[in-house]
């Protein structure tokens, strides 16, 4: 399905929450994309061979942030991921610590809340 969509959409990255982890990696991505995983495994970045030298910012319990540059101009790029039993406070403290400490540039976040609708 990613391999369909990154020929379709051609993203430089996907973030992804709950992936199909396998020996600590995202399972059934192409060797020449590069990928992370927060300390969970349920929260992750992929980046593919056109994103151009991502930097590891950080990897937290739920949460994993990468840095891009693009047209000379830095991004940072955030993934996350929230149980649905999780503690909604720890969550918040991981993005908030990013956010606080990227200074003022600019940022994505890609999130995965599990909320309930009613």
């Amino acid at each position: 399905m990613l391999l369909k969509a990154a020929k379709q959409h051609q993203p430089d990255l996907f973030l992804v929450q709950e992936p199909h982890v396998k020996d600590g990696k995202i399972a059934g991505i192409p060797n020449c994309w590069k990928s992370w995983l927060s300390k969970s495994g349920k929260a992750g970045i992929i980046a593919l061979s056109t994103c151009s030298t991502p930097v590891v910012l950080s990897t937290k319990e739920n949460t994993m942030a990468i840095k891009i540059t693009k047209n000379s101009k830095a991004f940072t790029i955030i993934s996350s991921y929230s149980s649905p039993y999780a503690n909604f406070r720890e969550i918040l403290d991981e993005l908030t610590d990013l956010t606080t400490n990227i200074n003022s540039e600019e940022y994505l976040i890609g999130r995965d809340f599990n909320a309930h609708s009613q």
